[in-house]
């Protein structure tokens, strides 16, 4: 018997189409055939037929729920868990939801592990990151009655993922202490994550321990919270530790920047450690790196406190062949490293020449200081 004809919006009389020719809901004219609503296969035959059902069909009608209620063979949890992730990378975290809704009334099967986690995927990766912590605290009630729910490290990797984008920060490092209190290993992933809820909540004893962490598995930390760690260790006047991190984060085989030299040259000035801001400035000229002004004026005022009048001179050379711009730091570091020297005669030079240019040094003031 031939195929029945069927009369489309477009008034054109066609033959039903095969389910694998079927068209996306509304890419064309709207199909109403005996193997679809809208263009949205009825009777799904294998995984793919599935999953392009679920796809086009429309949230909050029902249809996500017929689509897999009438498909030809029967979903196991793999399956479910496979449209649940097919949903989070269409950032579609509402049918996500019902994709999960079905799998938890469909004959046969039950949420687990997997179908919890890929679900809490596709909300954070949708922006519903309180909704990825509801799944989660869900997931954790359901493991109290079925193990197969017990959170795994993809589950703490989403969460935590979710909880650091979102701004939950203290959350976020809260689960990561949960997990390993739970003998669960984190990953690259979830280390990175909890690493940034701690840099953006300035929880720096938190990514001291995680680092700790991570460097025992030779793994490397991100290039902004080594920077971020630097300058905390630059603030708080730990000039061994941004010494030692720097010099770890390196074994790591985490390369050194600008912005990194920077920071530990702050911590060097903060811990009066001249020698050491001296030899960084070497290293950074034998590596070839650009150095930036604020770099030299913090090395300056290193060499300053113990009046290395001398080495202060041949850097201040290095920076006008640079065409580095001196500013009032720079003038003020020079001149007083003059004076610690025991250099009087030249500072007051010095200042008058500065003075002459519009960098006002108090030479006067330097000397009261230094009595």
């Amino acid at each position: 018997m031939s195929p029945s004809k069927v009369k489309t919006a477009g008034g054109i009389q066609v033959p039903p189409l095969p389910l694998s020719l079927l068209p996306p809901a509304n890419l064309y004219e709207v199909w109403d055939t005996p193997y679809s609503w809208n263009g949205v296969p009825k009777y799904a035959a294998d995984m793919d037929a599935l999953k392009m059902a679920v796809q086009y069909s429309p949230r909050g009608t029902g249809d996500v729920r017929r689509v897999i209620e009438s498909c030809t063979f029967r979903p196991r949890e793999q399956a479910f868990t496979a449209l649940i992730n097919l949903c989070g990378r269409l950032r579609d975290w509402e049918k996500a939801m019902e994709v999960f809704e079905t799998m938890r009334r469909f004959p046969g099967v039950r949420p687990n592990t997997y179908s919890y986690s890929a679900l809490i995927s596709a909300c954070s990766n949708s922006g519903k990151y309180g909704k990825s912590l509801e799944v989660f605290l869900t997931m954790k009630k359901a493991a109290k009655e079925d193990p197969e729910c017990k959170p795994n490290l993809v589950t703490y990797s989403a969460i935590i993922g979710a909880c650091e984008r979102g701004g939950m920060f203290e959350i976020a490092v809260d689960l990561y202490d949960e997990m390993v209190r739970d003998k669960i290993s984190p990953d690259r992933i979830t280390f990175v994550s909890a690493l940034a809820a701690c840099e953006k909540s300035a929880n720096w004893s938190k990514a001291e321990t995680i680092l700790s962490t991570m460097h025992s598995q030779s793994l490397a930390g991100t290039s902004s919270v080594y920077y971020g760690l630097l300058n905390h260790y630059a603030m708080v006047g730990g000039w061994d530790k941004a010494l030692d991190l720097f010099i770890v984060m390196q074994m790591m085989g985490k390369s050194a920047n600008r912005g990194m030299c920077r920071a530990l040259m702050w911590a060097l000035e903060a811990g009066d450690q001249a020698y050491m801001a001296l030899q960084l400035l070497d290293s950074m000229w034998d590596a070839g790196m650009v150095i930036d002004l604020e770099t030299y004026n913090s090395a300056l005022r290193a060499l300053a406190k113990c009046g290395k009048w001398e080495t202060s001179l041949t850097i201040l050379r290095e920076i006008e062949a640079a065409q580095l711009k001196v500013n009032l730091d720079t003038a003020h570091a020079i001149v007083w490293s003059c004076i610690k020297g025991g250099k009087e005669v030249l500072a007051r030079s010095l200042a008058e020449q500065y003075n002459t240019h519009g960098l006002k040094v108090d030479v006067g003031r330097l000397l009261e200081r230094q009595d």
